[in-house]
């Protein structure tokens, strides 16, 4: 069921060799909680890094998000932010995502994400994410809790609050 692609994860000695250097035009792909902490009030200080960030990653590489990403995100506006955002808000934010570029959740990525989650000891919802960015030809996958440093093939993890620390 699987399209073909090797997909193994190096040790952290493999991964800092294949570590891809972050040049201009990377294609990378941002998880949901990044885009959920920019929204949080509850944490100003991460609202702010995030903020700042992402404004900065905007403008030297293409940021690349699924389907899976903006349905996540609504969840979370709406039911788990405090105060939860409006309506509005909720639409202006999936808009606003919406004018990134966005993979589809299809059945082939299911599949495939299935694969993955057992092969790489994923769970589901990380195996779709890893998925969706790998079919995009994305660099990096940008997420707080999915292991800063992990390698699936040409695709590197990093957690951004540990790259702003120093820590590769």
């Amino acid at each position: 069921m699987s399209v073909g692609r090797e997909r193994r994860c190096t040790s952290a000695e493999a991964a800092a060799k294949h570590r891809v250097d972050f040049h201009l035009d990377m294609r990378v792909f941002i998880d949901t909680n990044l885009w959920a902490y920019r929204l949080d009030r509850r944490e100003p200080g991460k609202s702010a890094f995030i903020r700042d960030w992402l404004r900065k990653l905007a403008l030297e590489h293409d940021i690349v998000i699924s389907t899976q990403v903006m349905i996540e995100l609504r969840s979370v506006v709406t039911r788990k932010l405090k105060p939860a955002l409006s309506w509005q808000d909720t639409r202006a934010t999936l808009e606003a995502l919406a004018s990134l570029e966005v993979v589809p959740t299809n059945a082939n990525l299911v599949l495939d994400a299935h694969e993955l989650a057992q092969s790489e000891g994923l769970s589901w919802f990380d195996a779709l994410i890893v998925e969706a960015a790998i079919r995009s030809g994305c660099a990096r996958l940008y997420s707080e809790d999915m292991g800063h440093g992990r390698v699936f093939g040409e695709l590197s993890v990093m957690n951004p609050f540990r790259e702003a620390e120093g820590v590769s």
